[in-house]
């Protein structure tokens, strides 16, 4: 699915950035010149950016308790 259309930037693109170790709007936006142009993707690619930071919290979260039993 195409979510920059400014920028021709796919959902599968952003997930690929953020797999390989992109962690900010910024970084994004210098990877992918995603969001650069007219702005109206950024609330989709900010989404991105939370649900992946909140999968690496979770789990860092199962690792460690998994460490504690």
């Amino acid at each position: 699915m195409i979510v920059c259309i400014c920028n021709n930037v796919k959902d599968r693109q952003i997930k690929a950035a953020l797999a390989s170790g992109v962690e900010s709007m910024d970084a994004l936006k210098e990877a992918l010149d995603v969001a650069t142009c007219c702005g109206c993707c950024e609330p989709m690619v900010n989404d991105y950016l939370e649900e992946h930071h909140a999968m690496s919290y979770d789990s860092e979260l199962v690792s460690q308790l998994a460490y504690a039993v």
